[in-house]
């Protein structure tokens, strides 16, 4: 069977509700405006949905130098933001105990975050001066996902672990930039390359899960029981029990890719 793309996601702000794509450029970040912007507190924390889990309903999309943010209830009123408007002052934000150089959005902005939120926060922005290198890949960098560019799921994989789980499992929990289907399940475990037209892609290292995948899709209430993580830490995790769902994946160049693409195993 033909492995191939299945679906395409990208996340604005990181946390927010995914934007399903059709094609998307991959660029030297990863996915094309993928997690570009970043709502820190005022110290410069980053902050996810682990702890805000409202940040999954913020509807974030972006158009050609800029980014519309709105909620699911309408509350506050839509913001179009200009990237060509963003202060030229940049400020330290931690990600991970990485510290980057991130751009103001500005005040309108970080009022809007904030109101949405429930608490001072700002919002920032990957810009021209910002610099994060892959973690022993310096060549690379990432913007503000947690550690690498880009993140590979497989529909058959998430079958394989919602036969062991009670609850329905939606691969929107697990958040994932590039779908495919036609593998067996797992067997991107045992791959180390892949190509999806003029592209080769190194398969970096499996993702080890956290509570976030047990939120379910526009949910703001985690599973009190845990799943799916407590599902994978028995069916699918490593020697120290860690659950790993989906691998993470650098890019070895620039293209265009879409759904229905052919992956190619190299390694």
């Amino acid at each position: 069977m033909t492995i191939h793309i299945t679906s395409l996601h990208h996340y604005p702000v990181k946390s927010c509700a995914a934007v399903n794509l059709s094609r998307a450029w991959i660029d030297s970040l990863g996915l094309a405006g993928d997690r570009r912007y970043l709502v820190a507190d005022m110290d410069g924390n980053f902050m996810t949905a682990r702890k805000f889990p409202k940040l999954t309903t913020l509807l974030a999309t972006t158009f050609n130098g800029g980014l519309v943010l709105a909620s699911l209830d309408g509350t506050p009123a839509e913001l179009v933001l200009q990237e060509k408007e963003f202060s030229d002052s940049y400020t330290s934000a931690t990600v991970w105990k990485q510290n980057v150089s991130a751009q103001r959005c500005g005040s309108d902005a970080d009022a809007w975050i904030s109101e949405f939120l429930g608490t001072p926060c700002q919002l920032l922005f990957f810009g021209e001066q910002s610099s994060r290198p892959i973690k022993k890949r310096d060549d690379k960098q990432v913007s503000f996902a947690d550690g690498y560019p880009l993140l590979l799921t497989s529909t058959s994989s998430l079958d394989s672990i919602q036969t062991h789980c009670d609850n329905e499992i939606h691969m929107a929990q697990f958040r994932p930039n590039i779908v495919i289907s036609g593998s067996d399940a797992f067997a991107e475990d045992g791959w180390s390359r892949i190509r999806v037209g003029e592209l080769i892609f190194t398969v970096h290292s499996p993702c080890e899960r956290c509570k976030l995948i047990t939120l379910p899709p526009r949910s703001l209430t985690f599973d009190k029981g845990l799943e799916p993580l407590r599902t994978l830490i028995k069916h699918h995790s490593s020697e120290k029990r860690a659950p790993l769902f989906g691998h993470n994946l650098i890019a070895e160049g620039t293209g265009i890719i879409e759904v229905g693409m052919t992956v190619e195993v190299l390694d």
